[in-house]
C-alpha cells in the first residue's frame, strides 16, 4: 500500500509539472529567454543542476529570484531513488537498482578500476527488446524507453553516491540505439557536463538503422557491437533480433561508422562453451574483424538461472584468443568485474 501510494505521488507530481534533468543547455537558455531574462542565465541553471547537483532552485544565487520562482512553478529535481544497491567484495564494483516515476526499475553499475578511474555503466530501457539468449536483461523483453532525463539522471545520482566517473559506457539495460533520440539528447547532456568523446562508449547488438544515424551525429562516440558469433546462422540464434538483417549489412554499417567518424570500433565477442569457441567461430571472426578494421573484446559468458549455457573452458579461451592474435587482430579480454552481485556483462535484471 505504501509502495503503491509512492508512485501514485510521483505520477501526481509527473503530470503537475516535470523534472528539470533531462533539458539541455540550449533549452534552458531560451527558456530564460522566453521569460524575459538574458540567456545567459539559462547556462547558470544548467550548472547549478548537471556540474553542482543541487537539488534545490532557491540555492541558484546568482540565478534572478523571479526566474527562480518560475523555476519553481513549472519544474521540479528529482534524483532516482535508490531500491537496492550491491557491492562486491573488492568495493570497486557497486549495481544499484533505481526507482523510476512510474514505479519501474532500472540498474546502473559503478565501477572503479585498480589505477583508481571511475567507469559508469548506464542503461537506457527499462528491459530489453533485443532477447540476446546469454542475457538476462534480454529475457526482461522491453517495459520502455528511458526518457533522457532518466538516463542523465543516473550519470548524476551515480556521481553523487559515488564520485564522477572518467568514463560512460551504455552496457547496461537495454538497447541504446532502439531508444535513439533519448540516447542522443542525454549524450548531449553528458558531453556538456564535461565527459568528453571518446570517454563515452555505446554498445548496441547491431541496429544498423541506428549505426548509420550516430555516425551522422558528428559526436564522433566509442562504439562497441555486441556480436555472438559471426557466423550468421549462429548469430541468429543467439540474437534473436539479428535475424531482420544479415551479417554483411551490419559489417557494411561498421566500415561506413569507421570511415564517418575516423574511430575504431570494437566487437565485444561473449565467449560460450561449446557454442562460439571453436577454431571454426575464431576464423569467422578474424574475417569479420580484420573487414570492419575492429579491435575485438573478448567477454567469459557469465552464467544466467535464464539460460542453460556454460562458462567456457580457460584454456578454450587461451586457444581462441591467441589465435586472433596470430592472424593480426588488436585483442583484449575484459576483466571479469561484478559477478558475484550479477552486475557483470549480461546479468542486470530488476528481480531479486
Amino acid at each position: 500500500m505504501y509502495k503503491q501510494r509512492i508512485k501514485n505521488m510521483h505520477i501526481k507530481r509527473n503530470i503537475k509539472n516535470k523534472s528539470i534533468i533531462g533539458i539541455t543547455k540550449q533549452e534552458l537558455k531560451e527558456y530564460s529567454r522566453s521569460k524575459g531574462f538574458p540567456e545567459f542565465h539559462g547556462g547558470q541553471i544548467f550548472n547549478w543542476i548537471y556540474l553542482k547537483g543541487i537539488e534545490d532552485f532557491n540555492k541558484m544565487t546568482d540565478v534572478p529570484e523571479r526566474l527562480r520562482k518560475k523555476l519553481i512553478k513549472e519544474f521540479f529535481i528529482n534524483h532516482l531513488k535508490v531500491e537496492k544497491k550491491k557491492t562486491a567484495k573488492d568495493n570497486k564494483t557497486t549495481k544499484y537498482r533505481f526507482t523510476l516515476y512510474d514505479g519501474e526499475k532500472v540498474e546502473s553499475v559503478f565501477l572503479k578500476d585498480l589505477t583508481g578511474r571511475v567507469t559508469f555503466c548506464i542503461s537506457s530501457q527499462v528491459g530489453c527488446p533485443v532477447g540476446c539468449l546469454y542475457c538476462a536483461t534480454g529475457k526482461m523483453g522491453l517495459k520502455r524507453n528511458l526518457s533522457a532525463g532518466e538516463i542523465v539522471n543516473q550519470v548524476l545520482t551515480l556521481s553523487k553516491l559515488e564520485q564522477k566517473p572518467n568514463n560512460i559506457v551504455f552496457m547496461g539495460m537495454g538497447e541504446p540505439l532502439l531508444n535513439f533520440d533519448n540516447l542522443i539528447k542525454a549524450l548531449k547532456i553528458i558531453i556538456a557536463m564535461g565527459i568528453g568523446h571518446r570517454k563515452i562508449t555505446v554498445s548496441t547488438c547491431g541496429v544498423i538503422k541506428g549505426i548509420y544515424n550516430l555516425a551522422q551525429t558528428g559526436l564522433n562516440l566509442k562504439l562497441a557491437v555486441s556480436l555472438g558469433s559471426a557466423i550468421e546462422k549462429k548469430r541468429k540464434m543467439l540474437i534473436p533480433y539479428s535475424r531482420t538483417y544479415s551479417i554483411d549489412k551490419l559489417l557494411k554499417a561498421l566500415i561506413e561508422y569507421r570511415n564517418l567518424t575516423k574511430r575504431r570500433v570494437s566487437i565485444e565477442y561473449t565467449v560460450i562453451k561449446d557454442i562460439n569457441d571453436s577454431i571454426e567461430d575464431a576464423k569467422a571472426l578474424v574475417k569479420f574483424a580484420k573487414t570492419a578494421g575492429a579491435h575485438v573484446n573478448i567477454i567469459r559468458y557469465n552464467p544466467i538461472s535464464q539460460a542453460d549455457f556454460q562458462k567456457p573452458d580457460p584454456k578454450t579461451v587461451e586457444r581462441f584468443k591467441n589465435f586472433l592474435i596470430k592472424k593480426g587482430i588488436r585483442v583484449s579480454e575484459r576483466y571479469r568485474r561484478g559477478n558475484e552481485i550479477k552486475a557483470a556483462c549480461g546479468q542486470l535484471i530488476t528481480k531479486g
